[in-house]
């Protein structure tokens, strides 16, 4: 636990994470969540839980901190702080609400960092800013598309014509940001499939129930430790049933499905399943000639593309 006073001596910021989060960060760390939106409490401060995912692709809690206000100097003392006690770590992407003063912060303290914006926030923020469900729905699922960058500009242009919004500030800003949060720009980096931080979602519901009526620091912490206490006993559950459970194997690639079954967990060998009977819509249009032995290049085609 670490924290620092004001010049009265009163409290001033706060963060804390304990032995089991300091492993999971080793295990676990390189992508990580922060929201700041819960701010119910005696003192009217907000309360920052940083997230993750587990193997059993579970959220857990790397450190939490009550911080005096949404400053810069206190999003990088945090930062600073939350590297410090994880043996200077830094992750390797952070998901963050679009708070403005966090990105900042987070370019500053760790500048390697991918940055995301949540997708959740900015669905949001797309109905209060244009105010059409229809522009909503089509602005998510260009977020979310597997798109190559060329096919997203298009599309991109395309919807923004389509509803009239080119000379929209809030519609201009997220084009010259998408490389931020549409997919197409995110490919190549590595999320652990968090587009949100409503993984922080659990600890803020869990503090809501549980601060209805006591809302002071120590009531804060309490009912945070709580929520994490029960994060791991869920994650305790997983382990047992995974130890005692066998998957179905639904290919015909035997040897294969069993090696994965082996080695991941149950989540991780269902998001496998996936991928594999994806593979099976794609045939091999044209392998390309590699100088390297250690891997071969091939152009794919799904059938249904071509007659």
């Amino acid at each position: 636990m670490t924290y620092s006073v004001d010049e009265s001596g009163a409290l001033h910021n706060l963060i804390w994470s304990d032995s089991t989060s300091r492993l999971d960060y080793t295990c676990f760390g390189d992508v990580t969540a922060f929201d700041t939106t819960y701010k119910n409490n005696l003192y009217g401060r907000p309360i920052m839980p940083i997230v993750g995912v587990n193997h059993h692709h579970n959220t857990i809690v790397f450190a939490t901190a009550i911080i005096a206000d949404e400053t810069s100097q206190s999003f990088e003392w945090v930062l600073q702080n939350f590297l410090e006690a994880m043996m200077n770590k830094s992750p390797i992407s952070v998901v963050t609400d679009g708070d403005k003063v966090m990105q900042r912060a987070i370019k500053s303290v760790i500048p390697f960092a991918k940055h995301i914006l949540c997708s959740w926030h900015l669905s949001r923020n797309a109905q209060a800013n244009i105010g059409d469900p229809n522009f909503t729905e089509t602005f998510s699922k260009c977020m979310a598309s597997w798109w190559t960058t060329d096919e997203f500009d298009i599309q991109w242009r395309s919807v923004v014509s389509e509803f009239n919004v080119e000379k929209h500030p809030w519609v201009i800003e997220k084009g010259n940001t998408r490389h931020v949060w549409a997919q197409a720009y995110l490919t190549s980096n590595l999320f652990a499939n968090i587009r949100s931080t409503q993984r922080c979602e659990f600890i803020n519901a869990s503090l809501a129930i549980t601060l209805k009526h006591k809302k002071t620091y120590l009531d804060v912490v309490c009912a945070i430790e709580d929520g994490i206490s029960r994060m791991r006993m869920n994650e305790l559950k997983a382990d047992y049933l995974n130890s005692q459970t066998k998957p179905f194997q639904i290919t015909k690639l035997v040897e294969l499905e069993s090696h994965a079954a082996e080695i991941f967990t149950c989540e991780s060998f269902r998001a496998f399943q996936d991928e594999l009977q994806r593979e099976t819509l794609y045939r091999i249009e044209e392998e390309i000639q590699s100088l390297s032995d250690e891997c071969q290049h091939y152009i794919l085609t799904k059938y249904k593309e071509k007659i």
